[in-house]
């Protein structure tokens, strides 16, 4: 009992100090004060204290104190895509920034913006190969998306396999549901999440529940997708080309697709700048949202409260996201031959006019 609970001690203090509650240099509270808040014996808080040495995260100073040491870390590299195209990764940036500079890691941010298959992959070439050359110790990588992904993303993850630099996948696996990579992914469970749209579609009143996917289309959307089309199969609502693949700004395709398909009564987009697009192409059509036709987002983005009508959305909070990933890969890095996990963060649907019949969007 006394070792499981200064393992558990030194587990609050290890978050804190990678949440960055304790800075790089900072004293850490005495053993007297462990035993105070803890209520524990010297022996149970000096275990915790050795706990968290043998982490690597603290040095002790003879009749000084404990203090947050400056860890073998070292760089930390980053490679995300379309950072100016959403504010997605902003907040995310933001955080891993701040814990990095509170652990004593210099981070280096990549990211990969052309939208041209050659010129995508020369650039995660380059960015591989860069940050092996400065022998990062870890990369927090979000997967690129289709159609030019997979080629990109298998080279790169090769690359730093080969080199031994542990990665941690962020928003998304590089394969689809059900399949899993050889990676740790945080995120949220897109698959549940998308049940989760669905049943409030259906709860609002809709019967005829479709799907939109763009030609750049993550893993993410297609859980999500898997995850309302096993809802509605539950329900008895599932319907065969219920999937309108079109960019979001297609009038024409949207027009085909209703005149083979007919009118649903929803429309699921894979996040929220889609689906911010997508509204004003049923605008174009002459149709009104929700009074015509009901739709939603994901990601929960400033623009899914500014659009009009407001969008109903899932909210994925992208602060603990960074933290999240930033501590699991201080945990591979100090363990590569950990097993890989998913770690799955809250997901709450956020409800607003777009899905409510009761609200008639005023031009």
């Amino acid at each position: 009992m006394p070792q499981n609970k200064a393992i558990a001690i030194a587990e609050v203090l290890r978050k804190k100090i990678e949440d960055g509650g304790y800075g790089v240099g900072e004293a850490l509270p005495s053993v007297r004060a462990i035993m105070r808040q803890h209520g524990v014996a010297r022996s149970t808080a000096n275990r915790a204290l050795q706990e968290l040495s043998r982490m690597g995260l603290v040095r002790s100073s003879s009749g000084s104190g404990t203090y947050v040491r400056r860890r073998g870390a070292g760089m930390i590299g980053m490679i995300v895509p379309g950072v100016a195209v959403t504010d997605f990764f902003q907040p995310i940036m933001s955080e891993i920034t701040r814990l990095a500079r509170a652990a004593g890691s210099t981070l280096l941010f990549a990211e990969v913006f052309s939208l041209d298959r050659k010129e995508r992959f020369r650039q995660v070439r380059d960015f591989a190969a860069d940050f092996i050359k400065k022998r990062v110790a870890g990369v927090i990588y979000e997967p690129l998306a289709e159609p030019n992904g997979n080629e990109a993303n298998e080279h790169i993850l090769r690359a730093f396999r080969k080199a031994k630099i542990p990665v941690v996948l962020l928003d998304c696996d590089t394969v689809p549901f059900p399949e899993r990579s050889e990676y740790d992914v945080v995120g949220v469970n897109d698959v549940e999440a998308g049940a989760k749209i669905a049943r409030h579609l259906i709860d609002a009143g809709a019967k005829k529940i479709h799907f939109l996917i763009s030609s750049l289309c993550p893993t993410t959307f297609l859980n999500r997708l898997y995850g309302v089309q096993a809802e509605l199969i539950r329900a008895g609502l599932f319907e065969k080309d219920a999937v309108l693949r079109a960019e979001p700004d297609d009038l024409a395709a949207l027009k085909r697709h209703i005149k083979r398909r007919g009118m649903p009564d929803a429309f699921v987009c894979g996040n929220d700048l889609s689906a911010a697009i997508f509204c004003k192409t049923l605008e174009k059509a002459g149709l009104s949202v929700p009074r015509d036709i009901m739709l939603t987002g994901f990601a929960d983005l400033s623009v899914a409260s500014l659009m009009s009508p407001t969008l109903t959305t899932v909210h994925q909070d992208r602060v603990q996201m960074a933290r999240a990933a930033f501590r699991r890969l201080l945990e591979r890095i100090a363990e590569p031959a950990l097993p890989p996990c998913d770690i799955f963060l809250p997901a709450p649907l956020v409800v607003r006019e777009s899905t409510e019949k009761t609200h008639v969007h005023k031009s």
